[in-house]
């Protein structure tokens, strides 16, 4: 194993079971895990040429994870060369490792496999990405690595296959699910933050698509819900106008709606009112401007990703939101 600041960061697992298995020193947040036999990992070969990226399938049991870092992150170059020496270390050959521009920015973020928020968060201007096989007496085995972050936290998400042939270990620490959080009945009235709004509004389907390819997601800051609920609010929307004449342009674009609040409350509280909020917002698209239902999901990040500090009102207001979040399109 070699030192140096960037090594130590993740430690080796000794005798691990999985293609891959980083201990992360800084404390951070597993946010799931979850394991699928019989699937197929698309290894990124290159960066992104003409809009796609060209890739390499590895079968077997793929599982994925991520993690946030709220504290003690060094940054997304720094993890990245991390976990290249520690693959390097297990005996991997590295196939790609780049950044967001030697990667091919936009084209390539969603060129690629990414979980959805709150599961992982990509920062279009500050992301790594690695790829990386080995060959085993069982089969290949194979390991990719997103890198990334939000305004106040660090976000790695992780994918590695193995064979079929091998069987699966149980997860080896708790993990939450991809699903948001079901939560229970209250009897006293959760916190609930309230949408506000903090920016202008895109107006025309030409600026949600100019936004959505520039930064991959778009704030739909004139929206308003009434007062201690998910409904949304009984009139009319421009950034929802424009949003459904953006989707309808084109059958091949995917967005995911997605709900965020600030820190007061439960993350479990504001998780739910976040999914609502954004269910509100994708059944006003469907019912009211006739957007196909494949064409748009909904999420609830909670308070997970801040856009603002939660300690002054103005950074409350302005982290209480619902985004659009370009997954695919031509």
């Amino acid at each position: 194993m070699k030192s140096g600041t960037l090594i130590t960061w993740l430690l080796l697992c000794p005798a691990a079971s999985w293609a891959f298995e980083p201990r992360f020193e800084t404390p951070g947040q597993l946010l799931g895990e979850d394991i699928q036999p019989q699937n197929v990992l698309s290894l990124a070969l290159s960066p992104a040429t003409d809009g796609t990226v060209p890739t390499i399938p590895v079968a077997g049991t793929l599982r994925k994870r991520s993690w946030r870092f709220s504290s003690g992150f060094p940054g997304t170059g720094s993890v990245n060369a991390a976990l290249a020496a520690q693959l390097l270390d297990d005996g991997y050959d590295l196939i790609l490792s780049c950044d967001a521009a030697g990667c091919g920015g936009f084209d390539f973020r969603f060129g690629i496999d990414v979980l959805l928020p709150p599961q992982m968060f990509v920062d279009l201007s500050d992301y790594f990405y690695l790829s990386a096989r080995r060959e085993t007496d069982q089969g290949p085995e194979a390991v990719a690595a997103l890198v990334s972050r939000t305004a106040q936290a660090g976000m790695v998400q992780l994918y590695d296959i193995r064979p079929d042939s091998v069987p699966a270990p149980e997860p080896t620490e708790p993990s939450a699910p991809f699903d948001p959080p079901k939560v229970e009945e209250q009897t006293q009235p959760a916190v609930v933050p309230e949408v506000t709004t903090a920016v202008t509004a895109p107006e025309t389907a030409t600026d949600i698509a100019k936004t959505l390819a520039q930064s991959g997601h778009v704030v739909l800051s004139d929206l308003s819900f009434e007062t201690g609920a998910s409904r949304l609010a009984d009139t009319e929307f421009a950034s929802l106008a424009a949003l459904a004449a953006f989707l309808k342009a084109d059958p091949n674009r995917r967005i995911a709606l997605v709900g965020h609040t600030d820190s007061k409350g439960s993350l479990a509280a504001n998780t739910s009112v976040s999914q609502k909020r954004a269910s509100a917002v994708r059944n006003r698209l469907i019912n009211t401007h006739g957007v196909p239902r494949a064409q748009v999901e909904a999420q609830g990040a909670g308070y997970l990703a801040p856009i603002a500090t939660n300690l002054t009102e103005e950074g409350r207001t302005r982290n209480r939101r619902v985004e659009a979040v370009l997954l695919s399109g031509s």
